[in-house]
């Protein structure tokens, strides 16, 4: 079994339009509507590929009611998810001008110390009733704390009955403070190009500038590396073994979820104990998977399997 825990769930709404402009009247279609935030996308992707997955974290209000009729609605989950004050939030997704993307994204419900230790001894019971094989933390959370994901890998490290791999992604401040607290590692964490350069404090626009990055000693400690960089494809560093993945060109209708789908992947192959060269051309064809559908964390596991044929990862 996999889980996933979500801090920050959002309804994701999805607009598909030839152009965008700013003060003026966007006449579109039907939007995509569904419920998202990286660690529901995450396990989205990994029980479409076959995985037994349970979702963690948090929804609030109204929203958050419609958020719990959307998920079982899909059928793919088990949900077991805590109520807080406040409401779940939306997130806005504008596709326009030949693949770029707008977003709007609200706060969501504020959390503080009680819901998090809730939280926590939800995860340690659900991994007592039946064997866990990944635990995956993914996306923002509305906390003024900027330790609290190296908090939350520390305290389920100490109080796990099994080492169980933690797949941690999160960007910004949070994933900032986690690289430099060395005294805790998750097992797996995917910045992408942005993310890097964020960090280090320059552009990273190529694979050269994303290796060089990656013998940084903040990554040691760390099994799993993937920097991802969008139609480049990937670095890697995976046990100290550094790795290069190129992916095929492909038509993309959204990225929104892609990232996250390549989590969703990746942990689904740690589950069936891929090896390292398939678990990483299955990770990144789950992400491709996802960028041909307009729903976030969607793949079709029949065309990530014939992605992963095209796939090319070399040892560097």
């Amino acid at each position: 079994m996999i889980i996933t825990i979500t801090m920050n769930p959002s309804v994701d709404i999805t607009y598909l339009t030839n152009t965008f402009k700013l003060g003026q009247l966007n006449r579109t279609k039907t939007p995509t509507i569904n419920i998202g935030g990286k660690g529901i996308n995450a396990g989205r992707a990994a029980a479409l590929s076959g995985s037994d997955v349970t979702l963690t974290g948090f929804i609030g209000g109204k929203i958050g009611d419609l958020t719990q009729i959307l998920l079982e609605e899909e059928k793919l989950f088990n949900i077991q998810m805590n109520q807080v004050s406040g409401e779940t939030r939306h997130a806005v997704t504008i596709m326009h001008d030949e693949g770029k993307h707008t977003e709007i994204v609200e706060e969501g419900p504020k959390l503080d110390d009680t819901n998090i230790q809730e939280l926590l001894e939800k995860v340690l019971h659900i991994s007592k009733e039946k064997p866990v094989n990944a635990i995956c933390i993914c996306g923002s959370a509305n906390s003024t704390d900027a330790f609290l994901f190296p908090k939350m890998i520390q305290y389920l490290k100490d109080n796990l009955e099994v080492e169980i791999p933690i797949l941690v992604d999160i960007s910004g401040e949070k994933l900032t403070c986690l690289l430099k607290d060395n005294s805790v590692t998750p097992d797996f964490i995917k910045p992408n190009e942005h993310e890097l350069g964020d960090f280090v404090g320059k552009t990273i626009t190529t694979k050269k500038e994303a290796l060089e990055t990656l013998h940084h000693p903040c990554f040691d400690g760390i099994k799993f590396v993937i920097a991802s960089l969008g139609e480049q494809g990937a670095v890697c560093r995976i046990n100290d073994v550094y790795y290069d993945v190129r992916i095929p060109k492909i038509e993309i209708k959204s990225t929104t979820g892609s990232g996250d789908a390549t989590v969703g992947g990746f942990a689904y192959a740690l589950e069936q104990n891929f090896d390292t060269k398939q678990m990483l051309k299955y990770a990144m064809a789950c992400g491709m998977s996802n960028a041909q559908h307009e729903e976030s964390g969607k793949i079709c596991r029949e065309d990530v399997l014939a992605f992963t044929q095209f796939i090319e990862v070399t040892a560097i």
